[in-house]
């Protein structure tokens, strides 16, 4: 399977937090501030529209693949003048290029990761009306506290937002081994926000 830094990131350096589980390489799992190659995050929260300028999103990391307990703050600027826009049955779809900042904190406040990003938002505003936005991207992470060894790791997320202004997303961070379970289950989560985004996989900005 494609991984969304090649499916939904043509002009890619998006450096992204991530903070949660990973496997130790004997089928047990490690939790945020583990010793391990790979982190993964699930993220919910909600933000400003993803279709202004720029968009603040927040909220907490979740999930049973995921840290316990943590937060997630980012901020997103898009340049919209460049969008490309396709249009076809489903609805249309336009993608621009963006920046960002985005950081995890864990329970711990001095365990953190976070990073400047560059990347792409695309919105999709469907059929009957309803708009959907995600920005995907991915670059280098930097860490501190017990997840300081993540530094200069590569990381990958997306942001996908609701029209009610919700958001959700997952980030990953470390080691890009085809056999990493993180990477795959990360992949196909990016994937499927792809797709409620008006297929942005088929995008070629």
């Amino acid at each position: 399977m494609r991984t969304l830094m090649t499916i939904c990131v043509a002009a890619a350096a998006l450096a992204i937090p991530a903070g949660a589980l990973a496997h130790d390489g004997h089928g047990h799992h490690q939790r945020f501030g583990g010793h391990h190659h790979a982190q993964l995050a699930k993220l919910s929260g909600a933000g400003t529209s993803f279709g202004g300028a720029t968009a603040t999103a927040s909220g907490t990391v979740v999930g049973a693949d995921a840290l316990s307990t943590g937060t997630f703050n980012a901020g997103l600027s898009t340049n919209w003048s460049a969008a490309t826009t396709k249009t076809s049955d489903h609805g249309t779809l336009s993608c621009a290029p963006a920046t960002a900042t985005l950081s995890v904190v864990g329970a711990t406040t001095t365990n953190t990761l976070s990073s400047s990003l560059t990347g792409k938002t695309c919105a999709f505003t469907k059929s009957d009306g309803t708009v959907v936005r995600a920005f995907f991207g991915n670059g280098t992470v930097t860490a501190t506290g017990t997840l300081a060894s993540l530094t200069g790791q590569t990381g990958k997320a997306f942001l996908f937002q609701k029209a009610d202004g919700t958001v959700s997303g997952a980030a990953f961070a470390g080691m890009q081994s085809k056999s990493d379970n993180n990477l795959s289950l990360f992949s196909a989560r990016q994937h499927s926000a792809a797709h409620k985004t008006g297929d942005c996989d088929h995008s070629n900005r």
